[in-house]
């Protein structure tokens, strides 16, 4: 997705969009690893255009943290249900 794109919507569909990483990470987390790892890719583009978006210049450690969970599970250093991070929310 471009950022200009990205930044047109509100923080409530950013949100949701990064959540719909996570739910289709679930469904995959104990399938396939490839599948769950690339839903975590995506997840990690959306939240990097996060960072990039100035609204979120309030909330930039928040995100920073939540990108850091993320790679929790990418590294696989965090095993448990992934609905974790969409629960965070």
């Amino acid at each position: 997705m471009e950022i200009n794109r990205w930044k047109n919507f509100s923080k409530s569909q950013q949100l949701l969009t990064i959540g719909s990483e996570f739910m289709r990470a679930k469904s995959w987390q104990s399938k396939d690893r490839e599948k769950f790892l690339s839903a975590l890719d995506r997840a990690f583009e959306l939240i990097d255009l996060i960072l990039k978006d100035p609204k979120w210049s309030d909330n930039f450690l928040m995100i920073l943290k939540l990108r850091e969970e993320v790679a929790k599970f990418y590294a696989l250093k965090r095993t448990d249900d992934i609905l974790f991070l969409y629960n965070a929310f």
